[in-house]
């Protein structure tokens, strides 16, 4: 949500949630916020259109230039600096003192923005590379959206059913209009299937630490109103996590934001900061739909409006339209939140299968580390890990820095035994390899063009050791992991995404088509408002995102591959088997050679391999 903090007395001002601007019959708040905004903002209507227009476009070319800059970094395969411009330009609009929603022309190139980065994104995923976006929309993009139609309003007016919380609260025709629209409306339906799914990895987390705050359970539900329960959910106005605090109320209630970490997007603190906001607000106003309004607006609007009217009651402020627009249905909007995810059966969501909790334990770790060398320690994927710990900005923990990184149950003592064999200034280039069936120190030594005297020296074996399949070796490599790995053969163009339908093969999974088609489970399972672990059926219609230049090269290939030679390239032959986790990418990169050598080595008409499988790769 589109929150900044506000406080009459000290002369900062109050943002609004935009995002629900879209939901009141009601448009427009700006000649109220162009009143109370801070000195030096930009502002609808606070200055000539002339000097607005500047202010707007030098704005737009100062983030332009950070894009530029990223783009030329990504073309010459410095995927760090690349990573590292796109947010800039990123944050050289969040961190303008703009109302971003409030100009057309800034909002739609924002979204561009956005759209162009996360191409660059799907191009590098699909190549195997680690170039994963940082942030996702908020809900806000989806709400301001919403529409309540007739049906919805009259169906308010209609219903009396009784609908009890645990705080307590007068569940009105507004909040009665938001609970047809989420349950009888195709979109809100949506929606809210998408929330309840989601809620399923951290309601465990969020009850805990609100019980253990003095907060109604019940109100774990903003989450589903902030966020969607998206830990990199990111507002426009700089507003993060899921529970969507920005920059300067989560550093009052302690979340760290440093160049690597932002706790805003964290598990355990953002929701205990959450919890003590909420208790905080509740005790200024002894009023639980008064404390929602401030949260979402904060608390300088909510104290002026009572001190206007003489009462501190939300729902006299709500009617009398003393309260922002996007405030007035904000607060009914998650009070038919909470009503529909106390009792999803009698609102007919029966078939909801929550995604599993996120189960861990914590283990503190020195940096340099990167979280690719933990996955390989405790033997899941680096996306395991990087959904365990969202707040790590970059994927590593920096030299000098120490960080309590959650890993799965059961795998913390392995951690740290494998961390003690290998050296602080080693863990951003050292491997953690895990041997397969049938390999030998010989073989591993070529595969990460290592001697096998080394690994042998690191890991305290004999030269003529035998390794069971399963055996973690430390791995002495000198060259320093990459947070990017360069695509080779590749012409990195700006790309722009096209959505394709595809249809669903009789045995075919969400992770399975993804893995054809070299994209993320969980953005196809998003896209088509699917769990991960949806049950698909032959011949339905699932909508994939790809970059367009990808669909232009896969047309040529499809020529050119009828005519390319099969023949092997001279030199050394060697037999690589495929380990869980490995990629085309990465194995092609391992060797020194190309994605498409490996292919018509192997006969492979695309990117999926499996662990165990034995692929073909001549050395020179």
């Amino acid at each position: 949500m589109l929150r900044r903090i506000v406080s009459g007395l000290i002369g900062i001002q109050l943002g609004l949630f935009s995002s629900i601007a879209a939901l009141s019959p009601v448009r427009g708040e700006f000649e109220a916020r162009a009143a109370a905004a801070p000195q030096g903002e930009l502002r609808p209507e606070a200055s000539p259109p002339s000097v607005q227009d500047a202010q707007l476009h030098a704005l737009i070319q100062r983030a332009e230039a950070l894009f530029r800059q990223g783009e030329t970094a990504y073309r010459q395969g410095d995927f760090v600096r690349a990573r590292e411009a796109f947010d800039r330009a990123v944050d050289a609009i969040l961190e303008a003192r703009v109302n971003v929603s409030a100009y057309p022309q800034l909002l739609a190139y924002y979204r561009s923005l956005i759209e162009r980065i996360h191409a660059y994104q799907l191009e590098a995923a699909m190549q195997g590379a680690e170039f994963r976006q940082q942030y996702e929309p908020s809900l806000l993009e989806e709400l301001a959206k919403i529409e309540l139609g007739r049906e919805d309003i009259e169906a308010g007016a209609r219903e009396t059913e009784e609908i009890t919380l645990d705080f307590p609260v007068t569940i009105t025709p507004e909040v009665r209009q938001f609970i047809h629209y989420f349950t009888r409306n195709p979109k809100g339906r949506a929606t809210m299937e998408v929330g309840l799914r989601r809620a399923g990895r951290y309601l465990e987390l969020a009850r805990r630490i609100f019980q253990e705050e003095g907060v109604p359970l019940d109100l774990v539900w903003l989450a589903q109103a902030e966020s969607n329960w998206r830990p990199h959910a990111r507002s426009p106005m700089n507003a993060q996590g899921i529970w969507q605090f920005i920059p300067g109320t989560g550093a009052k209630y302690g979340l760290r934001q440093t160049s690597w970490l932002d706790e805003r997007s964290g598990l355990e603190q953002p929701t205990r900061a959450a919890a003590r906001y909420l208790k905080f607000l509740y005790e200024r106003y002894l009023d639980w739909p008064l404390a929602l309004a401030a949260y979402n607006c904060g608390e300088a609007t909510v104290d002026r409006a009572i001190a206007a009217s003489g009462y501190a009651d939300f729902w006299y402020l709500h009617r009398n339209r003393l309260l922002p627009a996007e405030t007035r249905n904000y607060v009914p909007i998650i009070l038919a939140i909470i009503a529909i995810a106390k009792n999803p059966e009698r609102y007919g969501f029966t078939d909801i299968e929550l995604e599993p909790t996120l189960e861990y334990e914590t283990v503190p770790v020195q940096g340099p580390i990167d979280v690719r060398l933990i996955a390989e320690a405790v033997g899941t994927t680096p996306e395991h890990i990087r959904d365990l710990n969202p707040e790590l900005k970059r994927g590593y923990v920096p030299l000098g820095e120490t960080y309590a990184v959650r890993v799965p149950v059961g795998t913390g003592e392995q951690l740290i035994a494998l961390l003690e064999r290998v050296p602080v200034g080693n863990r951003d280039s050292w491997r953690i390899h895990s041997v397969a069936e049938g390999e030998t120190l010989q073989s591993i030594a070529e595969e990460h063009r290592v001697s096998a005297e080394e690994i042998a020296r690191v890991n305290d074996l004999g030269s003529e050791a035998r390794l069971p399949a399963g055996t973690r070796l430390i791995i002495p490599t000198s060259v320093r992991r990459r947070p990017l790995e360069s695509v080779p053969g590749v012409e990195l163009a700006r790309l722009s995404v096209v959505r394709l339908a595809i249809r669903v093969r009789p045995g075919d999974t969400i992770t399975r088509i993804a893995a054809r088609y070299g994209l993320s489970a969980r953005d196809i399972a998003r896209l088509n408002g699917l769990s991960p672990r949806a049950k698909l059926r032959a011949g339905q219609t699932l909508v994939i995102a790809v970059p367009s230049e990808r669909v232009k090269r896969s047309n040529a290939s499809r020529v050119s591959s009828r005519t390319k030679s099969l023949a092997p390239a001279r030199g050394r032959r060697l037999a690589h088997r495929v380990r869980p986790g490995d990629t085309l990418l990465e194995i092609a990169n391992r060797y020194e050679v190309t994605v498409a050598d490996l292919r018509r080595w192997n006969r492979l008409s695309g990117d999926l391999i499996k662990p165990g499988q034995i692929l073909v790769i001549y050395r020179q």
